[in-house]
């Protein structure tokens, strides 16, 4: 089994990057990596290399809980173009020209109310998606015809904010959606062009929100490589359980504590009252002094630890196994 690299001390969080057009996101990751010195980092949902905004990374211990903040909503404000479809769904593939027909604000207006609430969705033929083992995006870079899956989405706002029909040719429209996690934004517009019936592609995509976090949180790379210069990047981050602060909690105390640290189950009266509000099978965070010690269960008898952040002790008389401390 591999090793996992150890965490740099004190670089354990989350941090919010507003990310420029251009690098990819796993481009991000690995400057924040550098800069930082903390080889564990994860991420929060990728964005492709010309959308711009939020980034959701994960530093040190929070890696652990990086698929909490996967399958959190997303906002975005986006632009379509109706001057045709592309071979990628955005501005980096070749254009496919559509219909002639004009296309009209009302006629789009229209149709929005189509591409809300539950749908299945076609994720794109350039997509990271994978199948027999494969990236679809290298199939069709190869010239392979792909075929992906539909996937159940949710898209719970779509809305216009802007139409210009400067180029009559090509009339541009700006929205704003609120989507589940894995909704492609430029399948949005593949399909609304279709609909449309003159093509559609993304031209340019922001992400705006991603869970509970909002990108006017978030710092720009130039910032935060000015930090981690300056040896104040662990100030930029954020506490390993922002965003998950819906997840009840429940203060735990000296002995409550100590258990915690050899892994063991955490009876009813140490957690005081505030479990008798919690439904069994729930997940629970667990704090020492304000700070997520542990994510655990309820069951019937307490709260058993799952996922342990502070120092296990290190010999316990009847502990078999160790806890992992992240």
């Amino acid at each position: 089994m591999a090793r996992r690299r150890p965490s740099t001390p004190g670089i354990d969080g989350i941090l919010l990057v507003d990310k420029a057009n251009g690098p990819t996101s796993h481009d991000v990751v690995a400057k924040v990596r550098r800069i930082s010195g903390q080889p564990r980092i994860g991420h929060g949902g990728t964005l492709d290399p010309f959308a711009t905004g939020l980034l959701v990374l994960v530093l040190g211990r929070a890696t652990r809980l990086a698929a909490l903040h996967l399958g959190g909503a997303k906002r975005y404000e986006a632009t379509f173009s109706f001057g045709g479809g592309t071979t990628t769904d955005d501005l980096d593939g070749e254009l496919i020209r559509g219909a002639t027909a004009r296309v009209t604000r009302e006629h789009v207006e229209s149709l929005l109310p189509r591409f809300r609430g539950a749908l299945e969705q076609v994720p794109p033929s350039h997509s990271a998606k994978r199948t027999d083992g494969v990236r679809a995006y290298e199939r069709a870079r190869a010239g392979e015809t792909v075929t992906l899956a539909p996937r159940s989405i949710e898209i719970t706002r779509f809305e216009m904010s802007a139409w210009d029909e400067s180029q009559p040719d090509e009339p541009l429209m700006g929205a704003r959606l609120d989507v589940s996690s894995g909704t492609y934004i430029r399948a949005v517009a593949r399909d609304l062009g279709a609909a449309v019936g003159s093509g559609a592609h993304l031209v340019a995509l922001r992400r705006i929100g991603s869970g509970a976090f909002d990108v006017a949180q978030a710092h720009s790379m130039t910032a935060i490589a000015e930090a981690a210069l300056a040896g104040r990047l662990s100030e930029m981050l954020l506490p390993l359980d922002a965003g998950i602060e819906t997840i009840p909690r429940i203060d735990l105390n000296g002995a409550a504590t100590r258990l915690l640290q050899d892994g063991a189950l955490i009876s009813a009266h140490l957690c005081g009252p505030s479990i008798e509000n919690i439904p069994m099978g729930d997940q629970v965070r667990l704090m020492v002094a304000n700070n997520l010690a542990a994510l655990g269960r309820r069951t019937d008898a307490g709260v058993q630890p799952e996922r342990v952040f502070i120092t296990p002790n290190a010999t316990s008389p009847g502990r078999r196994h160790p806890v992992e401390a992240g």
